[in-house]
């Protein structure tokens, strides 16, 4: 073969195992990438020392000292902790722009003292979202992972303006669910689903403006279709939130009885992330508390969660308890390379909590149940490359499990990860779930009283992993390099 033929048929070959590369990824309709810290575009900072503190002598309770120094340390910096013990008996509020609690690592040591069920560090403000004028949005369909909606009028909105997408389904999507005739369960708590408690914002920014049509920073992550629709609209938003402001290289431990395995009359929670945006806890251990490591609420946006172990949970085996890594209404946010170890869902969401979110290279060891959406409809969430060998990895109807939970997610893409099991299912309506690349023993998920099999999720290339190894590092890299 001469050298010109041999160039060709070598490159033929490169273009062809790059498209076959590529297909995998042109899979996913959802660019996962806009999440965490500065949408992925900076890296967080770290603040110059503005405060040093050391643990009182005595043993004495450091929550007035530590607090006072969050409230009054010049901005940006950090509040170094010096190694030793610091006992709280309340708890810690970083309601400031621009302030970091930085300890030295596991010599630094904040404990949470005392009985009372809480958090020992909340990261936010009390606020709520408010809601200002908004545009129909004209579209009589609207596909999962487009940038950008129609809407009446046009004129409302600029680049840079703060929105939010709103659905109001009528009982016609419930029904088309199928959440208006779960079965009861033993315990006599299930409700059905009704249209009025299931409408769901997704804050978005604009980007641009093109005659009717307004641009979108990240991707509507739910098919929205009027025929299931009182009202679809782009309206404006606010939120008064915390910004630049973080938690770093601490071990925290919740004080409880050592003699109980179930105790629960101590700290639930060590970072509680409420009303925050662009924020942070990286390096951050935990050890005994009973419900999270990072809890990150409604009003919490585009917060990275990195390199944090959740160890040794207290707390009774059952329903709100051992949620690790818990994203409970955040927006855009990010878990990565995080560790959890006997909890009962480790990485997971909670009800209509709106995407996208992420979670990238977790672990999960000795898991009681399972990795995946927890309950009700959360929408546009990544599990990539996680490894939970000894858990069940799902997104399915979980029907009349808890007070009825039903389905569990919509747009959920478990990207090559690994897992003892796997349940991907794809809702009656509204949108689709995907498996790729992932390794566990497939399931089909939970009988039902209906005798119904529920719609398989889209798999491919079950058993065996897929390039690239990260669907949200491929995305970024893409988007930062375009």
């Amino acid at each position: 073969m001469n050298r010109p033929v041999l160039i060709i048929v070598l490159l033929s070959f490169f273009l062809s195992s790059c498209v076959d590369k590529e297909s995998y990824v042109s899979l996913i309709p959802i660019d996962f990438s806009g999440v965490g810290y500065h949408s992925g575009n900076d890296t967080i900072p770290r603040y110059p020392v503005s405060v040093i503190l050391t643990p009182p002598a005595d043993g004495s309770d450091a929550t007035e000292l530590i607090q006072n120094a969050i409230d009054h340390a010049e901005t940006p910096g950090a509040i170094l902790l010096k190694r030793g013990t610091y006992n709280i008996t309340g708890s810690l509020r970083i309601e400031r722009d621009g302030v970091v609690l930085r300890g030295e690592g596991n010599e630094t040591v904040l404990k949470a003292c005392g009985e009372d069920r809480r958090s020992l560090i909340t990261l936010g403000l009390n606020t709520e979202r408010v809601v200002g004028e908004g545009s129909e949005i004209s579209d009589q369909y609207t596909p999962v992972g487009q940038k950008w909606v129609n809407v009446a009028d046009a004129s409302l909105f600029r680049a840079g303006d703060r929105v939010s997408v709103y659905f109001l389904p009528s009982e016609s999507w419930i029904s088309g669910l199928r959440m208006d005739r779960l079965t009861q369960n033993e315990a006599g708590n299930v409700k059905q689903w009704t249209a009025d408690e299931y409408s769901i914002r997704w804050e978005r920014q604009v980007t641009g403006v093109d005659r009717n049509k307004v641009l979108l920073d990240n991707p509507i992550v739910m098919e929205l279709d009027r025929k299931y629709a009182r009202e679809i609209r782009l309206e404006h938003v606010s939120w008064d939130r915390v910004k630049e402001s973080g938690v770093e290289n601490i071990m925290m431990v919740s004080e409880c009885d050592p003699e109980d395995e179930f105790d629960e009359d101590h700290a639930w929670t060590a970072v509680d992330v409420k009303s925050a945006e662009h924020c942070w806890v990286r390096d951050v251990k935990s050890a005994n508390f009973a419900y999270c490591l990072v809890n990150m609420l409604s009003g919490a946006k585009n917060i990275t969660v990195r390199n944090c172990v959740s160890t040794c949970p207290v707390s009774q085996l059952k329903g709100s308890r051992r949620y690790a890594f818990h994203i409970l209404g955040g927006e855009m946010c990010l878990v990565e390379g995080c560790y959890a170890e006997y909890d009962r869902h480790g990485f997971v969401t909670a009800a209509r909590t709106p995407g996208p979110n992420v979670f990238v290279d977790c672990v999960m060891d000795n898991a009681y149940a399972g990795v995946g959406p927890h309950q009700r409809w959360a929408s546009g969430v990544l599990y990539d490359n996680c490894n939970a060998e000894g858990a069940r990895l799902e997104v399915e109807d979980r029907d009349n499990w808890g007070s009825g939970h039903g389905w569990a997610g919509v747009s959920h893409v478990f990207w090559n990860c690994n897992a003892g099991s796997i349940v991907c299912q794809n809702p009656w309506i509204g949108g689709e779930n995907w498996c790729v690349g992932c390794i566990g023993e497939k399931k089909k998920g939970r009988d039902h009283d209906d005798g119904l099999e529920r719609p398989d999720g889209n798999w491919h290339s079950h058993g065996a992993h897929v390039w690239p190894k990260s669907l949200y590092r491929y995305q970024l890299e893409k988007r930062i390099v375009k």
